[in-house]
């Protein structure tokens, strides 16, 4: 009996060690994939590869009261370097988004104002409200279409798509694409600038008042959805231009009111948009009046072209001016 209940018990024994030896057996590693280590900005897009020769200049700009204040000067630029023919069309919504203007296009809606230069003097104006986009896109045979977001739309990159219409620039694309006449026709971007450090936007508030804070959330949300595309011909740096200069003896001085540029910022901004889309010298750039309140100081053009020198250069980032005093 004693025997049996040895037996009994080895045999537990043995059967205890086999089912801990299951339980203990090593595990296979992992097969899943793993999330790659984010990299550093790859500059896909180009700012210095030119978009147009030079000799003809026919940009429609699609966007809110910044892509005024980029264009504002660009026909008398443009001209000055001798370009022949240059059409500049604008359609204007205060404010609008991306995802306003997905909105318009998808109602055909008449919600722009379209401002018009082929010829010296003012810009030829409609009222509020008087064009849709697809007049303003059959408008001409536009070389260029410029797109941008909405002032603070360009700081949060949550705000470039939503589950019903999708990303809302492939939406403007296809849209544009299909009513344009030239089929040649190029994207560009515009990447806008931070708001001047005494703005009271609720947005610049939100971020601290922290003009940086601002400028690299512009830069990054780029990063994010436009450097990584193949139809966007080029990207025009005008935020990194406008920084550049405010680190110069201008200072923060380049904004009329809490986010909009002043004259001297047009200036700017004309440069930027000019050197990009041609790729041509800014050097030699002969106008030192602009409007009825800017005239450039010797000085000045050295800023302003520093300025879009280094952000073509670098147009992910900002660079000291050597110029910090007045001489």
């Amino acid at each position: 009996m004693k025997r049996l209940i040895a037996l009994l018990l080895c045999l537990v024994t043995v059967l205890l060690c086999a089912c801990g030896g299951q339980s203990a057996a090593p595990t296979q590693p992992t097969t899943e994939a793993t999330e790659p280590e984010p990299t550093e900005y790859q500059m896909i897009v180009d700012p210095k590869t030119p978009v147009c020769d030079g000799k003809t200049l026919k940009i429609l700009t699609i966007s809110s009261s910044f892509g005024l204040n980029t264009t504002n000067y660009l026909y008398e630029i443009a001209k000055d370097q001798g370009c022949e023919e240059v059409v500049i069309g604008r359609l204007f919504l205060a404010e609008c988004t991306l995802r306003t203007h997905v909105k318009n296009l998808t109602q055909n809606k008449l919600a722009y104002r379209y401002y018009k230069k082929d010829a010296p003097g003012d810009w030829v104006v409609s009222q509020d409200n008087e064009y849709s986009m697809e007049m303003g896109i059959l408008d001409e045979d536009w070389d260029i279409i410029f797109l941008q977001h909405s002032a603070t739309g360009a700081a949060e990159p949550n705000t470039y798509s939503d589950e019903t219409s999708g990303d809302y620039i492939n939406v403007i694309m296809g849209y544009v694409r299909q009513r344009m006449t030239n089929p040649d026709a190029r994207f560009v971007w515009n990447m806008t600038w931070a708001f001047p450090s005494y703005s009271t936007s609720g947005l610049f508030v939100g971020l601290g008042s922290d003009q940086m804070k601002m400028y690299q959330l512009i830069v990054d949300t780029v990063n994010q959805h436009i450097v990584p595309r193949t139809d966007f011909a080029t990207i025009i740096p005008s935020g990194t231009a406008v920084q550049n200069a405010r680190s110069s003896y201008i200072g923060d001085n380049l904004n009329r009111d809490n986010m909009h540029l002043n004259e001297m910022g047009y200036v700017i901004a004309g440069y930027m948009t000019y050197a990009s889309l041609t790729g041509k010298p800014i050097e030699t750039i002969g106008l030192d009046k602009f409007g009825s309140s800017v005239v450039l100081l010797p000085q000045d053009k050295e800023v302003i072209i520093e300025s879009v020198n280094n952000a073509l250069e670098n147009p992910f980032q900002v660079t000291q001016s050597v110029h910090t005093e007045r001489s």
